[in-house]
């Protein structure tokens, strides 16, 4: 009974995650609620085990269907922009993408503009 009432509530929870909140609307837990009230006068072990068995099935299609869109919200390559997937994949072996030259605000190369300077100021008077 406990592991029946296990499935329920795993099943209640993910008809909220997936339907219930993203449609606004009771209709899938109270369609689950009324097969379950329809289902409890059973008593033949060998049912209550056959419709055990499907619960858990539904349970695990629910949540890996559910993982499998996070996932794919995460990285599909028609969601994330070309330049997202390069900064990904150089994050994993440890690597960090330079900063791209912006024409509109350019910084300097190495350091303060101070340093930069020096540098110039330096180059120019060794000559």
């Amino acid at each position: 009974m406990s592991y029946t009432r296990s499935l329920y509530r795993q099943l209640l929870k993910e008809i909220h995650l997936q339907y219930t909140k993203a449609a606004n609307s009771d209709m899938y837990a109270n369609e689950l609620r009324s097969i379950y009230r329809q289902n409890q006068s059973i008593t033949d072990p060998a049912t209550i085990t056959s419709m055990n068995q499907t619960a858990a099935d539904v349970v695990s299609f629910l949540k890996a269907s559910r993982q499998h869109k996070e996932l794919r919200e995460k990285y599909s390559s028609v969601v994330l922009e070309q330049k997202k997937k390069i900064e990904m994949s150089a994050n994993l072996v440890g690597l960090q993408l330079p900063e791209e030259y912006d024409p509109n605000s350019p910084k300097p190369l190495g350091g303060t503009e101070q340093a930069v300077a020096d540098r110039v100021n330096k180059a120019f008077t060794n000559q």
